[in-house]
């Protein structure tokens, strides 16, 4: 996946998302996911919870996801997962 490449599904694309991020600092993660869709900060419930972030993709496809490391942590169906390479 190149850095000109389009993102349809960020959860479905998660493992070859982290592998081009890898390194980089989430500011610059943020900026790429931001570049390919909608990315808004969403609000949680939780002191001291991670900022978290809802990515809605040009095709219409959602998720809700914070950064931890290299790694997305997507949030829902009352659970959180990472996405394994």
């Amino acid at each position: 996946m190149s850095d000109s490449s389009h993102l349809l599904d960020l959860t479905s694309q998660a493992a070859a998302v982290q592998r081009l991020l890898r390194g980089r600092s989430e500011p610059d993660k943020l900026e790429w996911v931001a570049a390919r869709g909608r990315l808004e900060r969403v609000a949680t419930a939780f002191l001291n919870a991670r900022p978290t972030y809802r990515f809605v993709s040009t095709v219409g496809m959602e998720c809700v996801f914070f950064i931890n490391g290299d790694e997305f942590v997507f949030i829902g169906g009352h659970t959180t997962f990472t996405v394994n390479e």
